[in-house]
C-alpha cells in the first residue's frame, strides 16, 4: 500500500500530537504533516500536496473556512479532499457553510478516531477514483486527438494525390488535343471526376466529427465569439488548432498557399488581430 500524506492544520499542538499519534498507529502508510493556521496550512499544502487535510474551523490569522475556500480557488490544491473539524460550530447551518466552502466531510470535537478513520479512508478512496477516472479521460482524448490527425493527414495525403493525378491529366490533355479529340475529351471527363473529389464534404464531415470528439466547444466558442464566421472560417479555425501549416490547409482546403494566406489575412481581419502569429496563438486558447 503507497504512503499517503495527511496534512493536519490546527492552532493546538496537543490537538495536533493526539491526532498524528492516532492516525499512525491506525495505519503506518500514514504520513502526517501539521500547520499551525489556516495561512500555514495553505502554503504547506501547495509545497507538499498531501492526499488529505483535517482543518480546525476556528483558527487565528486565517481560519479554516478561509483556508479551505483558498485551496480549493488554486488548481494545484483543488482536488485535495479537506474535512472540517471543529468543536463549537456544530450545527446543520455549520456543517452546510463547510461543504459549500469545498470540505468533502465534516466530523465534530472531540475526535471520534474510529469514525475519522473511517472518514479518511472513504475520502481518499474517493479522491483516487476520481483522478483514475481523470487519467482514463486524458488517455481517451489522446487517443482521439490521434485518430483526429491521423484522418487529418490522410486527407491531406488524398486530396494531394488526386490534385496530382489533376495535374497529370490537364498535361496529357493538352497532348492528346492535337491527336485525337476523342481522347481529350475522355481525359476531360476523367479529370473533372478526380476534381470532384477533391476536398468533397464528406471528408469534412468525418473530419469534424472526430474533431468535435475532442474539442466540444469549439465552434460553439467561435460563433459566439465572432457571429460573421463563415464555414470556409471554421475549417482554417479547426486546421490552425490542430498546428498545421500553411501547404497542409491548403491541400485540405484544395486552395493554393497563397490562397490560404489570403484566407488567414481575412480570417485575422474579422477577428480584429494584426499577425498571424496572434491568430494561431488565439486558436491555440480556446478549448
Amino acid at each position: 500500500m503507497d504512503e499517503k500524506t495527511i496534512l493536519i492544520v490546527d492552532d493546538q499542538r496537543e490537538i495536533i500530537r493526539m491526532i498524528a499519534s492516532e492516525l499512525k498507529a491506525r495505519n503506518g502508510h500514514y504520513r502526517v504533516i501539521n500547520a499551525s493556521n489556516g495561512e500555514i496550512g495553505v502554503k504547506v499544502a501547495e509545497e507538499e500536496l498531501p492526499d488529505m487535510i483535517i482543518m480546525d474551523w476556528d483558527m487565528p490569522v486565517m481560519n479554516g473556512i478561509e483556508a479551505t475556500r483558498t485551496l480549493k480557488n488554486n488548481e494545484a490544491t483543488h482536488d485535495i479532499p479537506v474535512i472540517m473539524a471543529t468543536g463549537q460550530m456544530t450545527s446543520s447551518e455549520d456543517l452546510k457553510i463547510a461543504l459549500e466552502a469545498g470540505a468533502v466531510d465534516y466530523i465534530r470535537k472531540p475526535v471520534d478516531f474510529v469514525e475519522l478513520t473511517a472518514r479518511i479512508n472513504t475520502a481518499i478512496r474517493i479522491k483516487e477514483q476520481h483522478e483514475a477516472i481523470q487519467e482514463l479521460l486524458k488517455n481517451e482524448i489522446e487517443l482521439k486527438n490521434r485518430k483526429l490527425s491521423t484522418t487529418s493527414m490522410l486527407i491531406v495525403e488524398k486530396n494531394g494525390l488526386l490534385q496530382d493525378f489533376h495535374n497529370d491529366i490537364e498535361q496529357l490533355e493538352k497532348i492528346a488535343s492535337s491527336d485525337n479529340g476523342n481522347v481529350s475529351k475522355e481525359l476531360t471527363t476523367l479529370r473533372k471526376r478526380i476534381h470532384n473529389h477533391i476536398d468533397i464534404d464528406s471528408s469534412w464531415e468525418t473530419f469534424k466529427l472526430h474533431f468535435d470528439e475532442v474539442h466540444p466547444h469549439f465552434f460553439s466558442i467561435l460563433h459566439k465569439r465572432y457571429g460573421e464566421i463563415s464555414h470556409k472560417d471554421l475549417k482554417l479555425c479547426a486546421y490552425l488548432k490542430l498546428g498545421m501549416d500553411n501547404k497542409q490547409i491548403a491541400r485540405l482546403l484544395n486552395i493554393s498557399p497563397s490562397s490560404t494566406r489570403t484566407a488567414l489575412t481575412r480570417l485575422k481581419k474579422k477577428m480584429g488581430l494584426s499577425e498571424e502569429d496572434h491568430l494561431r496563438n488565439l486558436i491555440m486558447e480556446i478549448s
